[in-house]
């Protein structure tokens, strides 16, 4: 595993534990315990593509995904997920 990946392994298993703490957690709101369990799930499955040497390779189609995104989002499963990302982004109100 090199350098990039392993200290992204790293914060992955950390937010993993953060999640599963507000899961536990008596005081969160019972509204938001899907959205948890769904970054859970995705983040499970990332780190299991890094244990299987997978991570970084779009599921549909088995080609690599950008670097740069994957370090922003490393829960990306396809190049399709990519070009949605601009649906995220939002224009700044100055320029």
């Amino acid at each position: 595993m090199d350098a990039k990946v392993e200290k992204l392994y790293s914060e992955l298993r950390n937010t993993r534990q953060e999640l599963v703490e507000k899961l536990m957690d008596e005081n969160s709101s019972k509204l938001i315990r899907p959205f948890i369990l769904d970054e859970l799930f995705d983040i499970e499955n990332t780190l299991q593509k890094i244990e299987t040497g997978s991570f970084g390779k779009c599921e549909v189609s088995g080609e690599l995904l950008p670097d740069d995104i994957l370090a922003e989002v490393p829960t990306l499963k396809s190049l399709d997920d990519c070009s949605r990302l601009d649906y995220y982004y939002r224009k700044s109100l100055y320029d």
